[in-house]
């Protein structure tokens, strides 16, 4: 079973933590891991593990909370 990791993409380097996550994966041979960006609640189910590029928290709470995506986070963190 695929394991599907997202990268939070609200803000910040989302791309190249995708990009870096994707190579270190090939690397070490990892071929049911799946990277994916984050914007939705509906992306955010499909995850099994989420990274939270840096940014400003503040921005990144604001954007999240406009995206219906604020709350959906911290249940997934509990």
């Amino acid at each position: 079973m695929p394991v599907t990791v997202g990268v939070l993409a609200l803000q910040g380097a989302f791309i190249e933590h995708v990009q870096l996550l994707k190579k270190a994966a090939e690397q070490e041979a990892l071929p049911d891991w799946e990277f994916i960006e984050v914007r939705t609640p509906q992306e955010l189910d499909r995850c099994d593990g989420l990274v939270l590029p840096g940014g400003e928290s503040t921005t990144m709470s604001l954007v999240a909370a406009r995206s219906n995506l604020l709350e959906p986070l911290r249940d997934f963190v509990k």
